[in-house]
């Protein structure tokens, strides 16, 4: 009971400190709400910027609504739905409907119409959202184009997938939030959000916009290991030994799942332990003698493409870091006091996250594959695939899924229980890493608006943000279809985990930003690669850091001469 209690009280912290962004820019200070200095101090504090009530908005929101009418009139491009990594949803998420009819529109849609309605009600704002038609990959070039040439029709908010936002970013065309004169966002609160904002930003100290909930694609994009907890249970003699302490056994009429959730709270969810569930699991189903896509497996692994979703989470949610962060003291630098970036001295870090994935797919019950992506046939088993053998209950772990993938029709319409975990550690002295995939979306203000629009518009984000949870915790329960079940604790407890374990964003998008298909870390998992192991792993690393790096010096110099909005 005790422990249940402490894990109540530590996930209702969990939502209150992650979802909650007070008001400010950054370098206001504490947790409280702490006004510009150039207006008059707002009351409250950051427990008082849930609801549109507080004293907060009753400050802020006359402030907005006395601005031009052309600064609160607001213009928000999302991401194209074609030819992207994702379906994006942004029309659903974002947007919402135009209008609602009771018993009609579906639940979530309705209270994202609700929230936006809200927020445009209270500033006296009102938003246009755009969808351009731009397949993923061309959508960075038209915005570069569109920004740099003041093209007066350009929208004021883009929200793009966070490897675009790379791009434009060191283009100059986005602006980063921080440079904001009175911005209503503050991340100098301590938290999940803030770390990953540290560590994903360039250099620590600047970042482009992250509305938290109101962007919820970027919880879309969290990778996660999906398990069917179904044939957990159902094989809970072949797998207890590897899960149970030694000498432990289940009590009469307990299952497996709760004790398997026990082993990754408290740390142990590694890759070798993933290698023995694997190796339990397996069946011989056809008889040959080898691991085959007709067996009973435990993970099915894809290196799609250059390296692959599944791949590069493998790589980069390991728990090791593959760049370091540091400080330049040099009082003659230009640089002097900024924080830099480089890549670590040696490979060692990556050397061992390939010889633990590989160690798993040396063995019995995995399957590492390389076919195309929609494949879903035993003769051409891409991840479509992967996801119909998940559902019919002949394979333990999916190979890493997005947590907005769920919401596929495979997942749903399942008759067997999942869960999801965390992918594995390289060892339980490891912290648990996440990674918000580049297909997340997030958002970023147009260079050319001023100051009094970055305000409104920033204002209009914020309220939407701090109102999105509820939207949250909709979307959850439709991607975790069975989270009312006799689990629903458990599988709670593995997303707060997963949630207080995105950090290190920054080796998963510096690597996208500074490498091509050839040369990133995650593309060299592919099957010829993968198979060569640590030896050919450390030549391509030596091979490629110091020109990675000298990409990589060159573009931190051009981040902090990135231009800022001006107060007039």
């Amino acid at each position: 009971m005790k422990k249940r209690i402490v894990s109540l009280l530590l996930a209702l912290f969990l939502i209150l400190s992650v979802f909650a962004l007070a008001s400010c820019k950054k370098d206001g200070g504490t947790s409280g709400t702490t006004a510009p200095a150039t207006e008059p101090a707002a009351t409250g504090t950051a427990d008082q910027t849930t609801a549109s009530t507080t004293d907060k908005w009753e400050i802020l929101a006359p402030k907005i609504t006395m601005l031009a009418e052309s600064a609160r009139s607001l213009r928000i491009e999302c991401s194209s739905n074609v030819s992207a990594e994702k379906a994006s949803k942004n029309d659903v998420y974002l947007k919402g409907p135009d209008t609602v009819v009771d018993g009609v529109t579906p639940l979530i849609e309705q209270m994202v119409y609700e929230r936006n309605k809200a927020a445009r009600d209270l500033l006296h704002v009102s938003t246009e959202f755009v969808f351009w038609s731009e397949s993923w990959g061309k959508q960075a070039e038209k915005i570069d184009i569109a920004v740099k040439g003041k093209d007066p029709t350009a929208p004021d908010l883009f929200v793009n997938m966070l490897n675009e936002l790379n791009i434009e970013l060191l283009n100059g065309t986005f602006k980063d939030v921080w440079t904001i004169p009175n911005s209503f966002f503050d991340f100098s609160t301590k938290g999940w959000l803030e770390t990953w904002m540290e560590t994903l930003s360039f250099t620590g100290d600047r970042g482009y916009i992250l509305g938290s909930d109101y962007f919820l694609d970027v919880f879309r994009a969290v990778p996660v290991l999906p398990f069917n907890m179904t044939l957990m249970d159902a094989s809970a003699e072949k797998l207890a030994p590897v899960i149970l302490e030694e000498g432990e056994t289940l009590g009469t009429g307990e299952t497996l799942t709760p004790r398997f959730f026990d082993l990754v709270e408290q740390g142990g969810w590694t890759w070798d332990v993933l290698g023995k569930l694997c190796e339990a699991i397996w069946v011989d189903k056809d008889g040959d003698g080898q691991d085959s896509i007709r067996d009973q497996l435990g993970i099915i692994g894809d290196e799609y493409g250059d390296g692959g979703q599944c791949a590069g989470s493998f790589i980069y949610s390991c728990g090791e870091t593959l760049t370091e962060v540091y400080r330049i003291e040099d009082e003659s630098s230009a640089y002097n006091g900024k924080q830099w970036i480089k890549y670590a001295d040696t490979s060692e870090g990556l050397n061992l996250i390939f010889e633990k994935v590989k160690s798993v797919f040396d063995g019995s019950g995995s399957l590492s594959t390389s076919y195309n992506f929609s494949s879903n046939t035993p003769e051409a088993p891409g991840i479509a695939y992967h996801h119909t053998k998940f559902a019919s209950g002949d394979l333990l772990f999916t190979g890493v899924c997005l947590l907005g993938g769920l919401e596929d029709e495979v997942f749903q319409n399942m008759d067997d229980l999942y869960s999801v975990v965390p992918c594995p550690k390289t060892d339980v002295a490891n912290k648990y890493n996440t990674i918000i995939y580049s297909t997340g979306d997030a958002g970023a203000i147009n260079v050319n608006i001023k100051a009094p629009k970055a305000k409104a518009l920033t204002a209009y984000l914020q309220y939407c943000t701090e109102n999105s949870p509820p939207i949250r915790n909709q979307f959850l329960q439709i991607v975790m279809k069975y989270k009312v079940t006799t689990y629903d604790q458990g599988t709670d407890r593995m997303l707060d985990i997963i949630y207080d374990a995105i950090r290190y964003g920054r080796d998963k998008t510096v690597d996208d930003l500074v490498g091509d298909s050839n040369n990133r870390w995650h593309g060299l998992m592919r099957h010829q690669h993968f198979q060569a192991g640590s030896d050919f792993i450390s030549s391509q690393y030596e091979a490629n850091r110091s020109t990675k790096q000298t990409v990589l010096d060159t573009y931190l110099k051009k981040w902090y001469t990135l231009p800022k909005i001006e107060e007039n």
